[in-house]
């Protein structure tokens, strides 16, 4: 956004601050403040880089963009048993007179077990400032909260460090190159960590388990993360971009996995299990893709995950539809069996129960999901944090969009953490699921422009 449209668009925003401030005044009583317009397009990933506070972005291939700045809200909570109460502190804020468009935004780690330092098991914040964007235009609200004893100067200043996150133009950043890069565990450790794994399901343990490798990055200088966007944009057009901003700390990825989009009574999931690279020609890449639909191990990952969605919608939805047989999804280095997976909202449910129901799935965690979790917590020398978690959006009208937080990463300042996991079954063989951690682990290497090697 130029000077000139930054400055029409704040001196509408305080004209109209100074008059809700007055009839707060007028009554003694506090009022929400909610005013959108139109704006000219902003370069999101920027916009967000620069922003030193809590900051949002979501970036749907789709071709809907959303950017969320400052903090007006937040809630938090240590165990994900509470996420479905967001559900009745968003009703409240529909009821105090928000229009049904604001957005709530944020999500959950992958287990009550699983902690990075200041990043609670469920966060979510309404945003100060929110922009929506698309091919055809931006739309920017703002989001105050206002009190009879509060001049205008006050929400002036509390606004203009989000004006000149607005106004930020793109600056060339040079990627460093990591110091060091660490596999955690070592690539002859998880091969091992596998092999246990899979002789546990052969002796009737569980039935699939999923596990992850992690790679510690150090950098001499600050990693730029608007480039790390950028790339990961570019690289990933069929991916879902996210990213969230919170103590100096963003985690950010490229998810393939769809948890739960709501719209009106519409629900779409899917299921995504089953994972082979992809081919260097189009023929090899075909051969790839057929001998994976046909491969044993990869129908019976995907199965299992079916059935999971199938039985967590249940007792939310009705007119449910999944196909027999699997699709592809195609992406640069590997490609999945994807199952779309469509059904109807029933009357007295809501989207929050059903992102509960359905995270985590066995997926990201394995089957049964609990004994599965269990054993990850046991065996993986790492916590995964919001890895693999559940991370998106909710309008305060009910809409939704979640995604699984795979191909992701957390970054803060010199250090970068890239996860990747693979579904592991009683044949599975661990040198070809340590290559398949590779391709995964591909995503964020490539965003942050290391290519080549296994580490």
């Amino acid at each position: 956004m130029d000077t000139s449209a930054l400055n029409l668009t704040r001196a509408w925003i305080d004209e109209h601050l100074r008059e809700a401030l007055q009839r707060t005044r007028e009554t003694g009583h506090d009022e929400w403040f909610a005013k959108s317009l139109a704006i000219p397009a902003i370069d999101l990933v920027e916009a967000f880089s620069r922003f030193s506070g809590f900051a949002w972005l979501f970036l749907d291939p789709h071709g809907e963009a959303q950017l969320g700045l400052g903090l007006e809200r937040e809630w938090q909570w240590s165990s994900s048993e509470h996420l479905e109460r967001m559900e009745t502190h968003i009703s409240r804020l529909e009821s105090q007179g928000l229009p049904g468009d604001l957005m709530v935004v944020g999500g959950q780690g992958f287990d009550d077990s699983s902690a990075w330092p200041a990043w609670p098991q469920v966060y979510f914040a309404l945003p100060a400032v929110q922009v929506r964007q698309t091919a055809h235009g931006a739309h920017l609200t703002v989001v105050q909260h206002l009190h009879p004893d509060q001049p205008l100067e006050f929400f002036q200043q509390r606004l203009e460090p989000l004006w000149q996150a607005l106004l930020a133009d793109s600056v060339p950043a040079i990627m460093p190159q990591p110091m060091t890069i660490r596999s955690i565990p070592d690539r002859l450790e998880w091969t091992s960590i596998v092999e246990e794994a899979a002789e546990k399901i052969r002796a009737q343990h569980m039935d699939k388990v999923v596990l992850a490798r992690s790679l510690a990055l150090s950098y001499q200088k600050p990693i730029p993360v608007a480039r790390v966007l950028e790339n990961l944009e570019n690289q990933n057009p069929e991916a879902v971009v996210f990213a969230l901003k919170r103590e100096q700390a963003v985690f950010l990825g490229a998810s393939p996995e769809l948890l739960v989009r709501v719209h009106g009574a519409q629900v779409e999931t899917m299921a995504l299990a089953g994972s082979a690279p992809r081919g260097v020609t189009p023929e090899a890449d075909f051969e790839i893709a057929e001998s994976m639909q046909e491969d044993a191990k990869s129908q019976r990952e995907h199965a299992v995950v079916k059935e999971h969605i199938r039985r967590a919608l249940e007792e939310t939805t009705d007119q449910l539809y999944m196909s027999d047989r699997p699709n592809l999804k195609k992406l640069p280095s590997v490609q999945h069996l994807l199952t779309p997976i469509r059904a109807r909202l029933r009357d007295d449910s809501s989207l929050w129960p059903i992102v509960a129901h359905l995270h985590p799935t066995p997926a990201v965690a394995g089957h049964p999901v609990d004994v599965a979790t269990r054993y990850i917590r046991a065996h993986e020398p790492f916590n995964r944090g919001w890895y693999a978690g559940a991370i998106g959006w909710s309008t305060l009208s009910g809409a939704g969009h979640w995604m699984v937080s795979l191909r992701s990463g957390l970054i803060t300042g010199r250090e970068a953490l890239l996860y990747a996991g693979c579904g592991i079954m009683g044949d599975s063989d661990p040198e070809s699921e340590l290559r398949e951690s590779d391709w995964k682990l591909s995503t964020m290497l490539s965003a942050l422009e290391i290519e080549g090697g296994a580490f």
